[in-house]
């Protein structure tokens, strides 16, 4: 009798689910799609597309031993990577977010930067929502304030340190020496004639990869929202467990906690990121190191943001208790704030022009 394979009943299952909430909710399928799409054009693509790119053409030059010297503190004392290169795989990977993220460690891995042990470490440290995302689409966007977003990334970039850190020790612990030497993959490196056209071409890859699991995740939680009818709470834990947007979305519009749930959502990552981090991240490396030191960052980051929270300055109560609507010291955005400021500077040089031309006219009349 041939054995019943419980994971793949498990799959099956979820896929017959997926089919009943295609055929039984078509309307909201479509605007789970639509949104997805959506999401991929305006955000996803812009912001991710060149990153995957720079970070192909930077990993293969070498600019990449230098150009993370600042974080060398957090590779070398904090993770115990000696490679000047992993502290720039570092900052690419904060700079990019998770998607950059898996791609970059990756890369360093198959060009034998980094062994299976350090690639792990990287991977904890490394992975997480990129700054425009957090500062821009969480915090100005849902939330209302940059100075919360700022705050958001703040607790997420130290709680990644932070749980790295707790991870070193777990791997001292339980593995000692089994993952510190060199992992069995063949140093592949970069070709001499490897440039633009390599990288775009793997950046289009990658790119396909990712808005495929945005819009099929968009997808499944407009439909399951609407096929549950869940409160505001329970939506929220839906939508934070399958998708990173939604569960900060859902997260914004809880009235008092807005801020705390945005970063519990943005800690978590969700079933969508990891993923994506799967997929992105080469054979060789394991998922698991990032799905055990999640609790430990999301302890973490939390702490981190009451702290932060407490610092800015005029706000502190408002955001101390987390009140629904967060006060912000202005509506204009930066970029929006900058570009009228350029418009009012030549608007007054050019008033000045004329009115030196009108003083140098009239002094000629009459003469």
């Amino acid at each position: 009798m041939k054995k019943l394979d419980g994971k793949a009943l498990a799959r099956g299952t979820a896929a017959l689910g997926i089919l009943c909430l295609l055929i039984c909710l078509p309307e909201a399928s479509a605007r789970g799609v639509a949104a997805g799409l959506k999401s991929c054009t305006l955000q996803v693509i812009p912001a991710l597309f060149p990153f995957f790119v720079v970070t192909g053409l930077i990993l293969g030059s070498p600019l990449a031993g230098w150009l993370g010297l600042g974080l060398l503190p957090v590779t070398r004392l904090g993770l115990g990577i000696r490679q000047r290169r992993a502290a720039t795989v570092l900052l690419l990977c904060w700079l990019g977010g998770f998607a950059v993220a898996a791609s970059a460690i990756s890369c360093a891995y198959r060009q034998g930067e980094l062994d299976r042990r350090q690639a792990m470490l990287l991977t904890v440290c490394g992975v997480g929502s990129g700054p425009a995302f957090v500062v821009n689409t969480v915090g100005l966007l849902m939330l209302g304030s940059a100075p919360v977003g700022i705050c958001l990334l703040g607790a997420m970039l130290a709680a990644n340190v932070c749980t790295a850190l707790a991870f070193r020790l777990l791997l001292s612990l339980r593995l000692p020496s089994a993952d510190a030497a060199p992992g069995p993959h063949s140093a592949v490196p970069p070709r001499p004639d490897a440039g633009l056209v390599e990288a775009v071409q793997n950046a289009t890859r990658s790119m396909l990869t990712v808005c495929g699991f945005v819009v099929f995740f968009r997808f499944l939680c407009e439909a399951a929202a609407q096929a549950l009818s869940l409160p505001g709470a329970t939506a929220y834990l839906l939508c934070a467990g399958l998708e990173v947007t939604s569960g900060c979305a859902a997260g914004a519009a809880l009235p008092g906690r807005a801020a705390l749930a945005c970063c519990a959502a943005l800690s978590v990552q969700s079933l969508s990121v990891f993923l994506q981090v799967r997929a992105l991240l080469c054979a060789e490396l394991p998922l698991w190191p990032l799905a055990v030191t999640r609790p430990i960052h999301l302890g973490f980051s939390l702490l981190f943001l009451r702290l932060l929270l407490g610092w800015l300055p005029g706000t502190v109560q408002a955001l101390s208790t987390l009140a629904p609507r967060v006060i912000c010291r202005t509506r204009t955005a930066p970029d929006a704030a900058l570009v009228l400021f350029a418009l009012c500077c030549l608007m007054l040089f050019r008033l000045e022009g004329s009115k030196s031309r009108f003083c140098r006219n009239r002094k000629g009349s009459t003469e």
